[in-house]
C-alpha cells in the first residue's frame, strides 16, 4: 500500500511514540463515562449545588461551598475522536466526539507540563482516538469542558478524516462539505458516518423502528423466527434469485426471495403467530432507493383476515 505524504508523517509519528515507550494502539480504555454521561453529571452537580446553595446557604456557608466543590472536583474519564484542535501559547482547546456527543478539552501547561503539551500538539492529529481524564468545569463562555489532568492515545488514525473548509464570500463565512459525492458518501460509509452526525441518525432512527416493531408484534403473542437463506427453491414473491452453489451436496441454492413459504410451514407446525424481520436478496434492478440486498419484515397470523390484521 502506496501511503500520501501526510500518511508517512503519521506513520512517523507512530514509530515515535513506541521509540518513546507509548503505545498508540492499546488493548482497551480506562472509561467511567461517556461523553453524554460526563456532561449529565456535571449539569446535575451543578443544579444540586445551585439548589442547596438558594435553600441553604445562609444556615451553612461552609458546607454550600464543599457541595460546589465536590461537582466541580470529581474526576471523569472518556474517550473519542479528536475532532478540533487549538494550540494557544500555554493551553490547548480540543473537542472529542464519541457516539453520544462532544466535549471540549482544556489541556493547560500548570497541570500537564511542557513535556506533555508538546507531545499532544505535536504527535496528535484529528482522527485519532484518545482518551482524557480530568475534572468537568465551565470556561469563562459558559462551555462544558474536561479540564485534563492526563491523556493517552488508544488508536492513532493514520489517513486524514475528511474535512470542512471554510470560504469568506462577501464577507460571510461558506462552509463545504468535502464528502458531498453522493457515490463516495455511498461507498465509504463508514467515513461519511464519521463526519456527518445526521447520517448516524438515520441508522438510529431505523433501529428504533425495528424495535417498536418487535414490541408491537411480541406483545401481541407473535413468535419471532430465523428462516433458511439458502433454500433450494425459492417462491413467495415473482423475483429473480441469487444462485450459489453447495460444493458438499453438490447443489445449486438460491438466497431466498422472501420468508412467505417457510413461515406458513411454521402455522402448519402449530405456531399460531409467526414474524421474522431479516434480509432477503432479488437479483434486480439497482439504484438510490433499491437495493438488491434489503431488510423485510413478514409475519403471519392463524383464523384472521386481512381486516383483522389491518
Amino acid at each position: 500500500m502506496e501511503f500520501s505524504e501526510l500518511e508517512k508523517i503519521r506513520v512517523e509519528k507512530i514509530e515515535r511514540m513506541r521509540l518513546s515507550g507509548l503505545e498508540p494502539y492499546p488493548a482497551r480504555a480506562n472509561l467511567t463515562h461517556s461523553i453524554a454521561e460526563a456532561i449529565l453529571a456535571f449539569k446535575t452537580g451543578e443544579a444540586a449545588a445551585a439548589h442547596f446553595a438558594a435553600t441553604e446557604a445562609a444556615v451553612d456557608a461552609a458546607r454550600t461551598e464543599a457541595v460546589r466543590t465536590e461537582t466541580e472536583t470529581v474526576r471523569v474519564t472518556v474517550a473519542g475522536r479528536l475532532r478540533s484542535m487549538r494550540p494557544m501559547g500555554r493551553l490547548i482547546f480540543a473537542h472529542i466526539e464519541d457516539g453520544t456527543g462532544r466535549i471540549q478539552l482544556f489541556l493547560r501547561v500548570n497541570e500537564l507540563g511542557e513535556e506533555a503539551m508538546a507531545r499532544f500538539r505535536d504527535d496528535y492529529d484529528l482522527g485519532d482516538f484518545i482518551e482524557a481524564s480530568g475534572t468537568m468545569m465551565r470556561t469563562r463562555s459558559g462551555e462544558i469542558s474536561l479540564q485534563v489532568l492526563a491523556f493517552r492515545m488508544l488508536a492513532k488514525a493514520i489517513t486524514p478524516l475528511p474535512a470542512d473548509k471554510d470560504e469568506v464570500v462577501d464577507g460571510k463565512v461558506v462552509r463545504h462539505a468535502l464528502l458531498n459525492d453522493p457515490e463516495t458518501r455511498l461507498r465509504q460509509r463508514y467515513a461519511d458516518l464519521a463526519v456527518n452526525p445526521e447520517v448516524r441518525e438515520v441508522f438510529r432512527t431505523r433501529a428504533a423502528v425495528i424495535r417498536a416493531l418487535r414490541e408491537f408484534l411480541d406483545s401481541r403473542g407473535f413468535l419471532e423466527v430465523e428462516t433458511p437463506i439458502l433454500q433450494p427453491i425459492y417462491g413467495g414473491a415473482a423475483a429473480q434469485p441469487f444462485i450459489t452453489h453447495h460444493n458438499q451436496l453438490k447443489q445449486d441454492l438460491y438466497l431466498r426471495i422472501s420468508f412467505e413459504l417457510y413461515l406458513k410451514r411454521l402455522l402448519v407446525g402449530m405456531f399460531d403467530r409467526v414474524y421474522e424481520i431479516g434480509r432477503d436478496f432479488r437479483n434486480e434492478g439497482i439504484s438510490f432507493k433499491h437495493n438488491p440486498e434489503f431488510t423485510q419484515l413478514e409475519f403471519y397470523m392463524a383464523y384472521a383476515d386481512y381486516q383483522k390484521v389491518m
